[in-house]
């Protein structure tokens, strides 16, 4: 995606605390600028049954374990707010992402989409989060 309307940056900005979080990794250069590297996000349903996430790492980090760093902080977060399933989607030729998932314990399914394969963790009670 090339650019995002008003509503688009707004979605992405302003978290719902009560069913959303987003957690983002950056760096800050020696003149001071803050970059960010990474991102995970999760969006509960009301119920706060089940939580569906989303992770984006800029390319040059990728293989560096920081797309682990995240999911693995995102997956204590939502066990700690009393979430039971963590979801996902990707599409079938984005093999990284089925291997971070794979790697984090999801269990990979097919969808209705040809194209789209799904990942659901069955998360347990409540843990902290730290």
């Amino acid at each position: 995606m090339g650019s995002f309307d008003h509503s688009q940056l707004a979605r992405m900005t302003q978290i719902d605390y009560d069913r959303e979080m987003a957690l983002i990794a950056t760096v800050r250069n020696d003149e001071g600028f803050t970059r960010t590297l990474g991102v995970v996000r999760a969006v509960a349903d009301p119920d706060n049954e089940t939580a569906e996430f989303a992770v984006a790492v800029c390319s040059d980090q990728k293989g560096r374990k920081l797309g682990q760093l995240l999911m693995d902080r995102i997956i204590r977060y939502a066990r700690a707010r009393g979430i039971h399933w963590l979801i996902g989607e990707a599409r079938r030729e984005n093999a990284p992402m089925i291997s971070l998932a794979r790697a984090c314990g999801f269990t990979i399914t097919l969808t209705e989409d040809p194209v789209v394969v799904g990942f659901r963790m069955a998360l347990e009670e409540a843990e902290g989060y730290t």
